[in-house]
């Protein structure tokens, strides 16, 4: 607990620093890219490696425009690298574009011929974009010469000029060119670039190394940190969704701390886990560290999906791999960036409910159904005492509801009293920028949600340090991030016997109030009307206002990950580059539940319960070690990259648990302090794994119109046994631009035309630690001589325990037309996983009902299309991207006999169904078709031995005749949608931004079991409004306290709800400041924004949210609700601005 305070606390002094270090760095002046060299007879192509070398530019050009082989002569000290240029390459411009160095031949000739000199005079100005944003490193010509600068961090230039009639060319990568004539006079020229309809090539990261986007081969989908800038969420992963085809990133709940699912491609195994991995800087981790970034600290994000571009990572690329880059320093000024944002959010939906007399009026007709159901020859006015059972009769309370007709009786909204308006703040500052040698970038994040449940909240403060260093053929640097945070936790997805607070406040009769008269809190809804008069078998449950303040459940997590670097460059394009890189963890859980809460039941009511105390401890670090030998170089028309890289990485992990009871009305102590231990609950585990691999890559592009990539990587885990510890991973992709060919290069509305086509094999190493060992576990029993201590067998060994292997093949193709203005990308794929995992049954003999073995395939299949288009007008542009992905997931085998797998819901009437022909973990269920409206269609049709009139009616699904529970379960879907997609609209004029972002799934099928209790008709607890359609008045079953016919015993489609949905899951308007009206105050870039996150969903399901999926790590049993946390609708005001 200390450290976690200690840490604390330097987080809050070190978020202080960085805010003061980045307004003093606000104030540093900009350098004029300077270079010392000193070449005699080299090429132009060596003069250049030679600037590069002792420069951080490093530059991008055509051979044809610079002719690279003619020789020249240079000596100079601190001399500007732009009139270096301009004397060896005099028909050349140089744009220069943050650290790299452009050069373009100039169009037509533009005369080289020094004009004569005048009185000479300054002119300076500012640059700016359409928006009024300051343009950095855009270069300013004095045209004809080579006099020339570039703008500063704040678009500013200065330039001596000695001639009449002078022009300036103002130019940078991505903008239009401006020249201006200036008068005789004039001192002062601002200037404003638009933006070409065509933008520069994305670089992409691939996985140890970067590639230009016009030469990859394989599926990978970006984000920029425009993207996320553009959406500044609390929870980044929020800007993730519908983004991408073939990425489905779901928010399965409103937890304030996140609670978000991606998948890749669907479905890549069974039963080893299907989590993308992802890689921070260079370093491989899990979701919990990817969930802990900060989304003004992302430079980019790439997922690799194809298994060409994944197997890159081997055995833990079968179900994609996600990369992140951070930000580094960048220009030449140090620039103090700030992004603040407010939030009010509230829950997006409540559940309808029942209030106090409906919930009176329904729970005296289902005793009275009980009643005529067992005595059909009663009378619902027969009195309640001469009754034989006491659910058939109707405890005073509900009859002084039945009878009041003032309407001022007690009516609790208990949604209304757990859910609450929340609100969150969010701050991050940075300061970044590059020297001649070294490239800094320092962020500090502060984060604060309240939950929309009372109770809950979120707070996290979090560092980040990227330091890169250049000298001569040396690279190094080192990434450091730790972070602290701490949740106020409550029991939000759990039921109501395990304290849920949601299915607590659903299932709390509306007839009994939240406080008694005296402040206290009210346990009436614990068993009132089961203890009152008579028992009329009303399900208890505890007071959910008071679960939620009064159960302490604190959970602080510390997170450091980081690493180190050095880079050596032999020659020009060999380079060799060691890294080192660890991830640290730490959890500890704090929980306690005092003894004013009393245990759930009637028999304990309101008396005090024993005080529950808990401590949990986990710890986690993994370190990796990489070396990699790259090789980057360029023969004329002939391209080639290749690296080789052995590396090796370690987990390790501690857990460790104390549970405590105490005595009743005692919680002055409210820790394990004192307590009575349970040692059948307390325990302390450590275990660890290891992997080593190695792999080679080579890529080969001629003229970039023919590319070829091809890999293969070999891992090692500790996790399988020594015969199976290898696994060997080759993949292979090509490329083939036809834009570039003879017969399409004179189309000049087809900018780009790829088509690609790629294979590879990826493997799943995501099982236990020593699933291939026999284990032995220990008991005493009692042989008549006291206790003996038996040992006996857990797990079966097995020697074959191997990888599971996903193969995938993938085509592609890449389209841009009309300058940028319309792009589309298709990709089809076909992948297919063999040997997987399964638990197999085995012979009693053992003493063990099953054992993990590799037995079956399974494959997916699937479309994914996107398209893009932009335009600018004047002043206005509009941006608009959309996507769509079609999945189809089928299992292949399992095993010699192809035995079904059938597994529980979380109520055990549900199922799941694993069938070869079939996708994985379909729901299999009863039929329900209807009720029974009178007896003639009770006789005509088969029905179970107690169904009466009003129940439901279930087909008969075999044909025989007969109703069985087992025998007429069929397949009636599963939680894979048809098909998802996402759609966004960007709009822009002079300084005002309007962006849309929509999110849809459809045919997903969800099982919402919750109705098992809200509309079961019994009124053993509140229900939902639907209730009021039962029989006679509507098509649900009859209200009975008893029910009949398997009405409430048996899950059926009756509990299968369509989960398709369209959301808007933001809209937002900003607007950014022209810099001339901030320039005073020393401000850049000063937009303010509104915004509205999950604003609408339409969509049937009847639950809070149709994304929900209880069990997500489950590919076998999928798709549940059982109560979840509702997602919030939030409302925010924002402020960014650099200095």
């Amino acid at each position: 607990m200390n450290e976690l305070n200690v840490l604390k606390r330097i987080c809050r002094h070190l978020f202080l620093a960085v805010l003061l270090c980045a307004v003093s760095a606000a104030t540093a002046s900009a350098q004029v890219p300077t270079v010392t060299v000193d070449a005699k007879n080299v090429t132009i192509k060596e003069l250049l490696q030679r600037i590069e070398a002792n420069s951080q530019y490093t530059f991008a050009y055509i051979d044809a425009d610079i002719n690279p082989d003619k020789r020249v002569s240079v000596k100079a000290v601190n001399r500007s690298i732009a009139s270096i240029i301009a004397e060896v390459l005099p028909n050349v411009n140089m744009e220069v574009k943050g650290l790299k160095i452009v050069l373009t031949a100039k169009r037509g000739g533009e005369s080289q011929t020094r004009p004569a000199a005048d009185a000479g005079r300054t002119v300076k100005g500012r640059v700016t974009d359409e928006s009024g944003a300051p343009v950095i490193g855009a270069t300013v010509i004095l045209k004809g010469t080579t006099i020339g600068t570039a703008t500063n961090a704040m678009g500013e230039y200065a330039i001596d000029i000695r001639q009449a009639d002078a022009v300036l060319v103002y130019s940078l990568i991505g903008y239009n060119k401006v020249e201006l004539a200036l008068a005789d006079n004039q001192t002062q020229a601002d200037v404003t670039l638009k933006s070409e309809a065509i933008a520069m090539d994305n670089v992409v990261v691939v996985g140890y190394g970067v590639q230009n986007k016009r030469d990859v081969t394989t599926a990978i989908s970006s984000i920029k940190a425009e993207d996320f800038a553009a959406m500044p969420t609390a929870d980044f992963r929020d800007a993730m969704a519908a983004k991408m085809p073939g990425v489905q990133v779901l928010t399965l709940g409103g937890q304030p701390d996140g609670n978000v699912s991606i998948r890749i491609r669907g479905i890549q195994s069974a039963t080893s886990g299907n989590d993308p991995l992802y890689v921070i800087d260079g370093v491989p981790c899990d979701a919990r560290a990817f969930s802990n970034l900060e989304s003004s600290d992302i430079e980019s994000l790439e997922v690799l999906k194809d298994a060409s571009a994944a197997a890159i990572y081997g055995s833990r690329g079968s179900c994609g791999v996600i990369l992140i880059t951070t930000k580094r320093g960048e220009g030449e000024r140090p620039v103090v960036s700030y992004d603040g944002q407010f939030s009010v959010s509230s829950v997006s939906k409540t559940i309808d409910m029942l209030n106090a007399y409906e919930f009176a009026k329904i729970f005296k007709e289902a005793r009275d159904g009980a009643y005529l159901f067992n005595v059909p020859t009663g009378s619902i006015d027969d009195p309640y005492e001469d009754r034989p059972q006491t659910y058939h009769r109707v405890d005073p309370l509900i009859t002084a509801y039945l009878q009041d007709k003032t309407g001022t009786m007690t009516d609790t909204d208990w949604q209304d009293a757990i859910f609450r308006t929340a609100y969150s703040t969010k701050h991050s500052v940075s300061v970044s920028g590059r020297t001649k040698t070294l490239g800094y970038y320092i962020g500090a994040n502060y984060l604060y949600r309240e939950g929309t449940i009372i109770g809950s909240d979120f707070e996290r403060y979090s560092l980040r340090a990227n330091i890169d260093g250049k000298r001569n053929r040396l690279k190094y640097g080192v990434s450091f991030s730790p972070s602290y945070s701490k949740t106020n936790y409550i029991s939000s997805d759990t039921q109501y016997g395990d304290d849920g607070v949601i299915a607590s406040a659903l299932m709390a009769p509306p007839v009994f109030p939240v406080y008694n008269t005296d402040g206290s809190y009210n346990w009436d809804m614990n068993g009132f009307l089961r203890v009152n008069s008579w028992d009329t078998q009303t399900n208890e449950v505890l007071n959910p206002v008071a679960l939620a303040l009064e159960i302490d459940d604190v959970r602080e997590k510390i997170n450091i990950l980081g690493n180190a670097y050095v880079s050596y460059e032999f020659i020009k394009g060999l380079e060799y580059k060691f890294t080192a890189g660890g991830d640290y963890y730490s959890y500890i859980r704090n929980y306690y539940r005092p003894s004013y809460i009393p245990l759930r039941g009637h028999k304990y009511y309101d008396d005090l319960s024993a005080p529950k105390a808990q401590n949990n401890m986990n710890s986690y670090f993994h370190w990796t070690i990489s070396n990699q030998l790259s090789f980057n170089r360029t023969f004329g028309d002939h391209s080639v990259n290749a690296v080789a890289v052995y590396e090796a990485e370690k987990q390790g992990i501690q857990t460790s648990q104390i549970v405590g009871t105490g005595t009743a009305g005692d919680d002055k102590i409210r820790t394990t302090k004192g307590k009575t231990i349970d040692l059948t609950e307390t325990y302390n585990n450590k275990y660890a794994y290891t992997f080593a691999s190695w792999l080679v890559r080579a890529q080969y592009s001629y003229k970039g119109r023919y590319m070829v990539s091809a890999s293969i990587r070999g891992d090692g885990s500790s996790r399988f046994a020594p015969n199976t510890r290898w696994g060997y991973f080759p993949a292979a992709s090509v490329g083939w631009r036809m834009s570039d060919e003879s017969f399409l290069r004179d189309v000049k509305w087809v900018d780009d035309l790829k088509i690609r086509a790629s294979v590879g094999q990826t493997g799943n190493a995501q099982i236990g630690n020593s699933e291939y060992l026999a284990l032995y576990g220990s008991t005493n029993i009692d042989l008549g001589n006291g206790l003996t201590s038996q040992v006996y067998p857990t797990q079966i060994a097995n020697n074959d325990l191997g990888w599971e292997k996903n193969t995938q093949y993938n085509v592609g193709l890449d389209v841009s037309l009309w300058r940028g203005t319309l792009g589309f990308t298709a990709d089809y794929y076909y992948s297919k996983t063999t040997d997987m995992l399964f638990d197999v049954p085995v012979s009693s003999v053992s003493g063990l009902t099953s054992s993990n073995v590799n037995i079956g395939s399974m494959q997916n299949k699937g479309i994914e299309l996107a398209l893009t288009s932009r335009r600018s007008f004047g002043d206005f542009s509009y941006a608009f991207a959309a996507n769509w992905s079609l999945n189809r997931n089928k299992v292949l085998s399992l095993g010699d006999e192809n035995a079904d797998i059938i597994k529980e819901s979380s109520y055990a009437g549900g199922y799941y169904l694993t069938r070869v022909g079939q996708p994985v973990g379909c729901y299999y269920l009863l039929v329900q078709d209807g009720i029974f409206h009178n007896q003639e269609e009770l006789d005509s049709y088969p029905h179970f031995d107690t169904t009466t009139i009003g129940d439901f009616r279930f087909v008969d699904a075999n044909g025989n005749g007969i109703l069985e529970k087992d025998a007429d379960r069929v397949i009636v879907g599963n939680y894979m949608p048809d098909f998802y997609y996402g759609f966004s609209v960007n709009l822009s004029y002079k300084g005002f931004d309007l962006a849309a972002n929509f999110q849809g799934v459809y045919g997903n099928e969800i099982l919402n079991l919750e109705r098992r209790y809200l509309l079961n008709m019994e009124a053993s607890s509140n229900m939902m409004k639907e209730s009021l359609q039962r029989y006679p008045y509507g098509e649900l079953n009859r209200a009975t306290r008893k029910s009949s016919g398997n009405n409430g015993a048996c899950t059926s489609t009756f509990h299968l709800e369509d989960g398709s949905y369209l959301r808007l899951q933001n809209l937002s308007l900003g607007y950014t400041f022209p810099d001339r009206w901030t320039r005073k105050a020393g401000i850049s870039k000063l937009r303010i924004y509104v915004q509205g996150t999950n604003l609408f969903t339409w969509t049937d399901y009847s639950g809070y949210n149709p994304e929900v999926n209880k069990r997500s790590t489950d590919a076998l049993r999928p798709g549940e609700d059982y109560c979840s946390y509702p997602l919030s609708r939030t409302f925010s005001v924002g402020v960014n601005f650099n200095l």
